[in-house]
């Protein structure tokens, strides 16, 4: 049976704040569904996510999101009329979940550990249909500039609080309330609710928004449409959504290109948002080979992505809402490599804009990856250097093609050690070798020395995947060195890789951030109209 990693608990305390002492009420409820909860520790809050099955025996599994655990198997679950016990296996001994319902909906109770106790809390999510969400997504206003974004996420619906830059996952309660958790990846303790009003239709036009103890009214306002659209380059079919202002246009554009994964467009809407709510056009995909695009992510290399967000170029150059002369792309993480790649390509890209944008070879951006976000998560320098001296390995193999038992080994002791999750480590030797032969050794200097479109470059302070002490210094040597004066880079205080406000920028503490920097979002898009004006002047001036 899987272990959980816990700690075995001391001097736990109760957190009124956070779990409610509301005495436990005479009610029967029915276990089987999803829920979300957890349980105080010292200072802080233990999520879980909890699924039980309707069938006897009942069988569950336990989530912990803030340590990116799933689907860990619980025992003992048991369910008698009020009351409800499992098992969690732990290292130190199983956890044991002692509870009742308080409501049909709501559990409360201990939860032990050898001689340590705490108290848990779990409340029941319902279950929505895809029609009830639709009605849902959209964009409210409570005052002019004051704008929540709700929208479907990679996973599932999160929302977007513009005037304080918090975000999270939404997590439903019922057809019409949702609440979400204190980061982007928890929905417990509750710290957002969301109470909806449906118009005839079933859609929603206003939402009861409740934060910090105060609700306020927001009213569904429609600052932009979405166009599903597709087109076609090489054998590659892209889907994705045109999302375009509903003032007169012609508009300026924006094709935003993913960084690593597959990930469709819904990764992308909460940063195309503020741009189209502001007049900015933007092509929002799904990577090639996810949703309802053809092709494969996994074998492309910066070229074939460069190549797909030229064919987004191409595609609304071809539309009369789109102002031809003021189309950019944009690129986060890995597409921080392939915007500028793709504006060297192609006299249709009028600008870049670029976040956490390495400025190395992947080869050397990973080997000091490994190191920055190690270090600030805590590791000691003997862990760190086995990842970094596996690396190297790594490399070698790729390099060569040898030795791959033995990297399969040194994978081995790295899981046993703490630190295999840092060093992405390869699959299959094919996939290892072709990585070298067509991404490792890509240098993106070159490009940027050709580059001559305006460029702003934006980057945390606190980032340790792109460092920028390192990454941002070399961008400002490249345009330097390259005579290439309008570029703008500015530096983010207190931001991570995603540009959330972080504390260490590790990846462990990820799952507990949910607020955007101030002015991130504003920065952004105020660059891309200023230089979207300039562009449509350029192109007047030419035709005079």
């Amino acid at each position: 049976m899987r272990q959980v990693g816990l700690r075995r608990f001391g001097g736990l305390v109760f957190s009124a704040c956070l779990l409610s002492a509301t005495p436990v009420l005479a009610a029967d409820g029915v276990l089987q569904g999803r829920w979300i909860g957890g349980f105080a520790n010292r200072n802080t809050v233990v999520v879980v996510n909890a699924t039980f099955s309707g069938s006897a025996p009942i069988a569950g599994s336990i989530d912990l999101p803030q340590r990116g655990e799933a689907g860990i198997p619980l025992s003992h679950v048991s369910h008698r009329g009020r009351a409800m016990s499992f098992e969690v296996p732990g290292q130190d001994g199983n956890l044991l979940f002692e509870g009742k319902f308080a409501t049909p909906t709501r559990l409360v109770g201990s939860v032990r550990q050898g001689l340590g106790h705490t108290q848990f809390e779990m409340i029941k999510l319902a279950d929505v249909t895809s029609d009830d969400l639709a009605g849902l997504y959209g964009t409210y206003e409570w005052a002019p500039g004051k704008v929540l974004l709700l929208a479907p996420g990679q996973d599932q619906p999160v929302y977007v609080d513009y005037d304080t830059g918090r975000t999270g996952a939404l997590f439903a309660l019922g057809r019409d309330e949702y609440v979400a958790g204190p980061s982007m990846s928890t929905g417990f303790p509750v710290v957002v609710r969301l109470q909806t009003h449906r118009d005839a239709a079933g859609r929603v036009d206003r939402i009861a928004f409740e934060r910090r103890g105060k609700t306020t009214q927001a009213i569904r306002k429609v600052f932009y449409s979405e166009i599903p659209v597709r087109y076609s380059h090489s054998d590659v079919s892209i889907a994705g959504s045109l999302l375009l202002p509903s003032g007169p246009g012609p508009h300026p554009a924006i094709v935003m290109i993913h960084g690593s994964g597959g990930v469709t467009r819904d990764a992308l809407r909460p940063f195309a948002d503020h741009f189209a709510r502001h007049g900015v056009a933007v092509l929002i995909t799904d990577k090639r080979g996810t949703g309802l695009s053809t092709g494969r992510w996994v074998r492309a290399t910066f070229d074939d992505l460069a190549e797909d967000a030229l064919a987004g170029v191409r595609y609304l150059r071809s539309r009369p809402e789109i102002q031809a002369s003021a189309i950019g792309v944009h690129g986060m993480s890995l597409g921080g490599w392939v915007a500028p790649l793709a504006a060297i390509k192609s006299r249709d890209v009028s600008f870049v804009v670029v976040e956490s944008a390495p400025v190395m070879t992947p080869l050397e951006h990973e080997r000091l990856r490994v190191e920055t976000t190690m270090r600030a998560d805590g590791h000691k320098g003997e862990t760190i250097a086995q990842a970094v001296a596996f690396m190297d390995q790594k490399f070698e193999v790729a390099r060569t093609g040898q030795g791959w038992e033995r990297l399969e080994a040194a994978m081995a002791s790295g899981a046993r050690a703490g630190w295999i999750s840092y060093v992405n480590a390869p699959t299959t030797l094919d996939s290892l070798r072709w990585n070298w032969e067509h991404i490792f050794s890509y240098d993106p200097l070159p490009v940027l020395a050709q580059l001559s479109v305006p460029m702003l470059v934006l980057y945390g302070e606190l980032d340790t995947i792109v460092p920028p002490k390192v990454h941002k210094a070399r961008m400002e040597q490249a345009v330097r060195e390259a005579g290439t004066h309008d570029v703008t880079i500015r530096e983010f205080a207190r931001a991570n890789h995603g540009f959330f406000e972080a504390i260490t920028g590790g990846r462990l503490e990820q799952p507990t951030l949910g607020t955007f920097v101030t002015g991130y979002f504003e920065a952004r898009t105020a660059w891309v109209r200023a230089r979207s004006q300039e562009a449509h002047l350029a192109s007047t001036e030419s035709q005079d």
